[in-house]
């Protein structure tokens, strides 16, 4: 196995490139127009690579599960039991340890930013520390594991003694637990600032699904910075020892850590032996074998010191270029969703916008009024033929000039009253279809207005235009229907038709109605025939032969109507004129400077949009770089 978790570079080989990706994000925030949330998110990632970048101290995570011998080994480095057991610990920040030159003491950073420090006054009324021996093991256990613990944002430790050799800052992570709100999280968070990994595996219960889940997803990218601790071998024999060790380096193996870094120690009994001066004089016992693990850490802390920092900086440029990427694409969506907005617009052109609208709305109309009336026309006919038969019903037919005076009358005053209700229902219908149009234009106006306003950066809405009243149209010139009517009335009871009774009656008034004008000729033929018949035979003959004439006098009266509707259509093609007109007199400056605004806007759009892919394309290649430059700072796996 190899000592070497990362491999040592030159100084200048990666600071000179790290500093210049770092001024290109710094200049590049101020460019790409964030919001203030995530402008502030990516200043807060650039600074603590900043801060990363400028730190020389070698930072060494140490990870482990609740119970798993990791406060242990932190209390076996500093040789004392300061630190208390992490089953007890409740708090939820990561504990940092430096050495400071031989002094001791704590920084506890709380929720309103104050930094108290132990030993101080301040320090004991905040840990409500009782008269005693003021130590700093006590003080560590009233901010670890009371109710002190929820107002901890950040605990320092100086350490008396230097742990793993100078220069070397040691995270104490909160174990990585699934179910403790947050300790994940640190846990992640201080793997990505880790230039050194030490995972505490006991040796009891090793390989556990939560220490997999967790070697498997925070230190999923940190292989090459893991070495793993194997502590609590003093509960096994040495046969179980040997098997312990096999069965750890294949599962990690299996995990995708190709050389894994195994070091087997007991930190407890270690300890016991420095605190209570039992140590055995061959050198063989337990604290010897940790002082080599130990030894070997610190060697290995040493030795890859300016790579290890290489490889952390390194890594969190990679993922803050990769934010900025993400950042960039999202922006180039963000304002090509807004430059399709505006394309869809069409109020700045508002000619073409008003020309649109009157189309629409005349050949609407046109469509709705001809339907309209065509269903009119079918029904009036049916009601009309129904009119006739009562007309002609019963003995009614036996005074056959009364009868046909009568269908002649109500067909007169039928056919007048339909096409007064063609033409009032065409007036009606072009108000509706007016009054729609007029709320429609009015609403799409205001829509796109405001839609122009906002999407060139101001907040206004259109108030909405007053629709034009729908003005009642002249009444259409009816004299050609009602010359119609008169020539109608004089078919259906002329007066030759009625001069002979009986059969003859009828055959006259049947001859009338299929030629006007021959009638008493082919009454005469016809008198016979019918005056033998009954009634039902003669009003059958009546009806049979007064029928097509009925229908071609509604037919030519609904064509005569129908030549009545353009003059309705051409009241209410000038109402959309009219309308077409206030519109563009009222609102014609006032699109031309929003349209300058827009086409501005859209030109805006169309570079910020350049600009955002740009930077994509550049943070994805300098990316690369970076991974690249981080790659060579791991050698291959040397045998050992």
């Amino acid at each position: 196995m190899t000592e070497q978790l990362v491999g040592d570079g030159t100084a200048a080989s990666w600071t000179s490139t790290v500093a210049g990706h770092l001024r290109w994000i710094e200049e590049l925030l101020d460019s790409l127009g964030l919001p203030a949330e995530r402008s502030g998110e990516l200043r807060a990632r650039l600074g603590a690579v900043q801060a990363r970048a400028a730190d020389p101290q070698l930072r060494v995570a140490v990870f482990g599960e609740a119970s798993s011998g990791k406060s242990t080994l932190l209390n076996a480095f500093l040789r004392r039991r300061l630190l208390p057991s992490s089953a007890l610990v409740t708090t939820r920040t990561t504990t940092t340890l430096e050495y400071l030159g031989g002094a001791e003491g704590l920084k506890v950073r709380i929720p309103d930013d104050t930094v108290l420090e132990w030993p101080s006054v301040p320090f004991a009324r905040w840990a409500g520390l009782r008269p005693g021996p003021d130590t700093m093991e006590r003080a560590l256990e009233r901010v670890l594991t009371t109710e002190l613990a929820e107002d901890v944002r950040a605990l320092s430790v100086h350490a008396p003694v230097p742990l793993l050799g100078s220069g070397v800052t040691v995270l104490d992570t909160p174990g990585f637990s699934v179910t403790e709100p947050g300790h994940r999280e640190l846990a992640e968070a201080a793997a990505r600032q880790a230039d050194l990994a030490l995972v505490v595996v006991p040796a009891v219960a090793a390989m556990s699904l939560t220490l997999v889940d967790f070697l498997t997803g925070p230190l999923r990218d940190h292989h090459d910075r893991c070495a793993f601790v194997l502590t609590k071998i003093d509960l096994l024999d040495d046969e179980e020892r040997a098997e312990a060790v096999e069965v750890v380096e294949r599962r990690l193996r299996d995990l995708g850590y190709v050389d894994p870094l195994l070091l087997p120690c007991a930190p407890g009994k270690a300890l016991g032996e420095v605190t209570g001066g039992c140590r055995e004089r061959d050198g063989s016992g337990h604290l010897a074998a940790f002082l080599q693990v130990e030894r070997r850490i610190a060697r290995l802390a040493a030795d890859s010191r300016q790579s290890a920092v290489a490889a952390t900086v390194l890594g969190l440029l990679s993922r803050l270029l990769s934010a900025v990427e993400e950042t960039a694409e999202a922006r180039r969506a963000t304002l090509g969703r807004d430059e399709r907005e505006l394309a869809a617009l069409t109020l700045p052109d508002l000619t073409a916008f008003l020309d649109s609208w009157c189309v629409r709305t005349l050949d609407r109309s046109g469509a709705e009024m001809s339907a309209a009336t065509i269903g009119m026309s079918a029904t009036s006919r049916t009601k009309l033929y129904g009119k006739v038969d009562d007309a002609v019903a019963g003995e009614k037919i036996n005074d056959l000039a009364a009868a046909a005076e009568e269908v002649s009358r109500l067909v007169r005053r039928h056919l007048r009253r339909h096409a007064e209700r063609v033409v009032q229902k065409a007036e009606h219908r072009a108000g509706e279809l007016l009054t729609a149009a007029a709320e429609e234009l009015a609403r799409d106006f205001t829509a796109q207005y405001s839609a122009l306003a906002e999407l060139v950066g101001e907040a206004r809405t259109a108030p909405r235009a007053a629709s034009v009243a729908w003005p009642r149209p002249p009444t259409p010139d009816m004299a050609g229907i009602d010359q119609a009517l008169t020539a109608i009335g004089a078919r259906l009871t002329s007066g030759d038709n009625w001069r002979t009774g009986g059969g003859a009656m009828a055959g006259a008034l049947a001859g009338s109605l299929v030629a006007p004008g021959i009638g008493t000729f082919i009454g005469g033929a016809l008198g016979a025939l019918i005056g033998r018949r009954g009634a039902d035979a003669t009003r059958e003959q009546f009806l049979r032969q007064a029928r097509p004439v009925i229908t071609a006098a509604h037919e030519e009266i609904a064509a005569l109507a129908a030549a009545c509707l353009p003059r309705v259509k051409e009241g209410l093609a000038a109402s959309v004129v009219a309308l077409r007109r206030q519109y563009d007199d009222e609102w014609r400056d006032e699109i031309a400077r929003l349209t300058e605004a827009h086409d501005r806007r859209r030109a805006e759009l169309a570079a910020g949009i350049a600009h955002a892919e740009k930077t994509a394309t550049t943070a994805r290649r300098r990316r690369d770089e970076v991974a690249a430059l981080r790659r060579e700072t791991v050698p291959e796996p040397e045998e050992s």
